[in-house]
């Protein structure tokens, strides 16, 4: 049988000229995978002082050319050529902006883009877009000196717009007075383009650090057994809360918060401000979290039509299964193998979701191979739970994690479980348990092999599930094929029954 090639993994960087950091992150990529694998921030406050003086911060300026000298020759070493530098408000705001990027070109020979607000605003919402295909809403980005607004709909980002609303723009680094500046957030944002959405836009999607530590602060606050931000969702009445209480706490309190910085904490109780703001003028009922930003977003926008289209989940998949691609072809003939299985369960996800959660588990089925068989299925669990993935929801990640412990450690359960029954429904955690049992089964009876695993098959009638094996196949079903059909028929509530 043809072996499926591995996937093509490509290191691009990308240089991101804030006004408050100047940071490279290296993305491992495949199509709209984007794996940060080396990502350095250098805080230069550029933008501060700029809405006096009209001028960069002249120390931020030594420091930032200094630290994109450093970056260049890190992706020199690297010999990574697929190299995309830009830089954001601060730069654009100053009257010294230019003159900055020319001296970055004479120090380096590197050409950073300067982007408009509607374009900022527009990869941001691309951004996010690459991170959850079927976005519908209104995408946030607070950075040090603006807020971009995109409204996004169905995978599509509509007209954006810049505000000068980020911390340094509105210059409240040493504190604020609330009712002052929500008189001058509500001004700023009268009837601002961005909420002029076809449909009413009841999802923000949040994007941007201040938005993130808040969402730290709040898992602190309930406890949250997934300490993942990506696609973390707030109801609004969790946002009006947590808004209400950051808003007023001192940056001493919030630095105390596991993940929030003391630089982060000082401007914390106005991004709490400002997002309390944004949620009523913008009349959502919810709050999503996306580390998928403006940088994702560049990459995004440079990907040819072909690879923009595939779902970030099948993209995900494919390249952390690559990391151990000891039989490619096991994934899709397990797929086929398991479909009794998997109509069993089809409305678990609903519709939309059952194909992709299908292929994505199997396609992770061998991602343990190469682990210590002491600990392998501790290990592919976590990878699985905590991996860079985009477009799954937090249930939808742990129910993964959780089929893939139970294709290795057949019917125990992982320590952490009771943490993870709170992100699970108990028809999830059904579905994990069968299919990772499955995947088990299937394993155990081909060696791994797709063309042993097509030579027999799987069968439900009314309280039996049956795996046939006629013919030269029948030497296939020995003892521990045997067991293991056992334990996936149990977890069904079905009789096990051989046929060889």
């Amino acid at each position: 049988m043809k072996r499926h090639s591995a996937p093509i993994l490509l290191d691009k960087a990308v240089i991101d000229v804030g006004s408050n950091s100047v940071r490279l992150v290296i993305f491992r990529t495949n199509a709209t995978f984007f794996q940060p694998i080396f990502n350095e921030k250098v805080t230069a406050s550029l933008g501060l002082g700029v809405m006096e003086t009209g001028q960069l911060n002249p120390k931020g300026v030594v420091v930032a050319r200094t630290a994109i000298a450093r970056f260049m020759r890190i992706i020199k070493a690297r010999d990574i050529s697929n190299v995309y530098a830009v830089a954001t408000a601060a730069v654009r705001d100053a009257k010294n902006g230019n003159w900055f990027l020319q001296q970055i070109q004479q120090d380096v020979g590197l050409k950073v883009r300067l982007l408009a607000g509607e374009e900022e605003a527009r990869l941001s919402a691309l951004g996010v877009i690459a991170g959850e295909p079927t976005a519908n809403g209104l995408m946030a980005d607070l950075g040090g000196s603006s807020l971009e607004l995109v409204p996004i709909m169905r995978g599509k980002p509509g007209q954006g717009a810049s505000y000068k609303l980020g911390p340094l723009a509105m210059n409240v680094q040493a504190g604020f007075e609330r009712g002052a500046t929500k008189k001058r957030i509500n001004k700023m944002l009268e009837n601002p383009d961005a909420f002029q959405h076809p449909e009413p836009a009841k999802t923000l999607f949040a994007v941007g650090g201040a938005w993130r530590s808040l969402a730290l602060v709040h898992m602190e606050m309930r406890g949250y057994p997934l300490h993942v931000l990506h696609n973390y969702r707030l109801k609004l009445s969790e946002v009006k809360t947590l808004t209400r209480l950051v808003e007023k706490q001192s940056s001493a309190s919030l630095a105390k918060i596991r993940g929030v910085s003391s630089k982060r904490a000082a401007t914390l109780p106005y991004a709490a401000l400002l997002l309390g703001r944004l949620i009523r003028i913008a009349d959502v009922d919810e709050v999503v979290i996306s580390s998928f930003g403006l940088r994702e977003g560049l990459l995004y926008d440079h990907l040819p039509a072909k690879d923009a289209k595939t779902h970030p989940v099948l993209a995900s998949v494919e390249a952390l299964a690559h990391q151990n691609w000891s039989s490619p072809e096991f994934g899709q003939a397990s797929k086929d193998w398991l479909a009794p299985v998997f109509a069993k369960y089809s409305k678990v996800f609903g519709t939309n979701r059952a194909a992709l959660m299908q292929t994505a588990v199997c396609q992770l089925a061998d991602i343990g191979a190469r682990m210590h068989p002491d600990h392998r299925a501790e290990i592919a669990f976590d990878l699985v739970l905590f991996a860079p993935f985009a477009g799954l929801t937090h249930a939808e990640r742990a129910s993964l994690a959780l089929a893939i412990f139970h294709r290795y450690a057949g019917q125990q359960v992982p320590p952490r479980i009771a943490l993870l029954m709170r992100l699970l429904s108990e028809k999830e955690q059904i579905w994990a348990t069968a299919i990772g049992l499955g995947l088990r089964c299937a394993s155990a009876v081909s060696g791994r092999t797709a063309s042993l695993l097509s030579r027999t098959s799987l069968r439900i009638n009314s309280k039996t599930l049956t795996l046939d094996a006629q013919g030269e196949a029948s030497i296939l079903l020995t003892t521990t094929p045997g067991r293991r059909l056992r334990d996936l028929a149990t977890a069904m509530k079905l009789e096990a029954k051989l046929i060889d």
